[in-house]
């Protein structure tokens, strides 16, 4: 299988996704509080599970399955459920699992293609760490990825942790990486060689907040179009993160305080990529906010100008349609199919709304459940 991703928003060719099944009718209520009262004291729950709610398998279910047909109804057989495959994998290597791998739904976080390399992640959380070792055994093991490159960041990462949410593949020079509670500045430093003997140029790193609500870069930024990105940044908080670059001429490969804000910084190293930044939850600040937690910032991009994201997040799709989007929804798709294939296929920029009530409870949105293995080039 081919693998080539050097661009966020490059034609959809092949993504894996990871549905939903019966390992949350496991999860317990305790596994869904990050914080416990024991001995007259608040303390982290180790039986944690990152969801902030249980889910409703059947109707997650059939959310997820409608988020598969529309990609494959863009483009046929792009879209493959893995699940299948790591469930046999786990059988024939008995790879029992401490946890139930309810975050496998967020395939984004398992690896990622970075120009034809798989860079296969270390999760920062002990919940997730078989997730690693299935995704290892896959991706080694299949005939599929035989001829490809593997960078093994539980290898060479000394430890530290890295996930996909973080990396953003902009395009064939430059690579955008959140340092967040998950990434940290120090993993990101190890890789550096290696995306530099990929044939990027740039790394640029933004310093989140180190909290759960952005726990990954795509929790509040994910380019849209050549010339756009959603973006949370109320007051102007994102423009006031800190900024960090490396370049491949750099002998130190390290990275470097930058003193221009992100957007700033990408438009002086290509012209091009001079983006627009449409608000993630309007001008409302409660409705930021609101919009935030619930992934109004986390689209996925099928080609420049046509993405998906949940629907609960009203405020973020008008601003879109204020910036010349189309809005069709997954209702359409059930109930008219010509219609909404006449306006995704039309010259128009399009958001594609789904029903992520349940599929959102893990703070996961459509890019979190996304792993694309190949794109086209801009």
């Amino acid at each position: 299988m081919k693998t080539q991703i050097f661009s966020e928003i490059g034609s959809l060719e092949k993504v894996f996704v990871y549905s939903p099944g019966e390992e949350h009718n496991l999860v317990l209520p305790s596994n869904v509080q990050p914080f416990v009262y024991h001995e007259n004291q608040i303390k982290n729950n180790e039986n944690f599970l990152l969801f902030d709610d249980i889910i409703d398998l059947k109707l997650a279910k059939k959310q997820h399955e409608i988020f598969r047909e529309i990609i494959n109804f863009y483009k046929e057989d792009s879209c493959i459920d893995i699940r299948p495959h790591l469930s046999e994998i786990a059988h024939k290597n008995n790879i029992k699992n401490k946890y139930p791998l309810i975050n496998l739904m967020y395939t984004r976080d398992i690896a990622v293609i970075i120009g034809k390399s798989i860079l296969l992640t270390k999760s920062n959380s002990l919940v997730r760490r078989e997730e690693n070792i299935l995704s290892d055994c896959f991706f080694r093991n299949s005939s599929l990825f035989g001829d490809c490159n593997i960078i093994d960041f539980k290898e060479i990462g000394k430890g530290l942790s890295i996930e996909g949410g973080d990396i953003f593949i902009l395009n064939e020079k430059t690579i955008l990486i959140g340092i967040s509670e998950r990434t940290s500045k120090e993993a990101i430093n190890i890789l550096l060689p290696y995306i530099f003997d990929e044939g990027f140029e740039y790394v640029i790193a933004v310093d989140l907040p180190k909290k759960r609500a952005m726990m990954h870069l795509d929790t509040i930024f994910t380019q849209t179009s050549k010339k756009e990105a959603i973006l949370f940044d109320q007051n102007n908080s994102f423009k006031n993160l800190d900024i960090y670059f490396s370049s491949k001429s750099d002998n130190q490969k390290k990275l470097n305080k930058h003193n221009l804000d992100m957007i700033k910084l990408l438009k002086t190293l290509d012209p091009i990529i001079d983006l627009n930044s449409i608000s993630c939850g309007g001008s409302n600040e409660n409705f930021q906010l609101r919009e935030q937690l619930t992934d109004g910032a986390n689209s996925f991009t099928l080609e420049p100008g046509k993405i998906i994201m949940y629907n609960c997040n009203d405020k973020t799709i008008q601003e879109l349609v204020k910036n010349d989007y189309k809005h069709i929804t997954s209702e359409l798709f059930e109930e008219d199919i010509l219609t909404f294939e006449k306006i995704l296929r039309s010259d128009s920029k399009v958001v594609i709304s789904i029903d992520g009530s349940e599929l959102v409870k893990g703070r996961g949105g459509p890019r979190c459940m996304t792993l694309p293995i190949a794109r086209g080039m801009l």
